[in-house]
């Protein structure tokens, strides 16, 4: 069982943290499984990356915040997805105001109109008189 004291900090900490914390587990716990499956130490795959090894200790021990840019470095290198990102719906399968998950999607007039061709200064000030009448 928990401690008071363990209880009372994360009761104060803020909700992001607790999803970046468990998230950051996740992804360091599934990375450390495909080097131990693939027979790779950290040092071999910063030598593979083209990184210091010391580079990589701090993305595995929590010390790092990743870049979208090195987490794919990771899956290119690893052969393995590690971030999914659920793919966009098409306007098709929404509906003005419908609900969607915890979003309320509304479709907006922009979207169904051709904006003008902008060429010159001139044009493009027209433009934005013209967006700003859009309802």
């Amino acid at each position: 069982m928990r401690s008071e004291v363990a209880k009372r900090m994360m009761a104060k900490m803020p909700e992001e943290t607790k999803i970046f914390v468990r998230k950051y587990a996740d992804l360091v716990v599934l990375i450390n499984q495909l080097l131990r499956e693939q027979g790779i130490n950290q040092k071999a795959l910063a030598a593979k990356l083209g990184k210091q090894p010391s580079e990589i200790h701090k993305w595995l021990s929590g010390e790092h915040n990743f870049t979208l840019k090195s987490l794919c470095k990771l899956e290119a290198e690893l052969g393995h997805e590690l971030l999914v990102v659920p793919s966009k719906k098409t306007a098709q399968q929404y509906e003005k105001g419908k609900k969607v998950g915890h979003l309320t999607v509304y479709s907006s007039p922009i979207h169904r109109q051709e904006l003008p061709a902008v060429d010159t200064w001139h044009s493009a000030t027209q433009t934005k008189k013209q967006l700003a009448n859009v309802g």
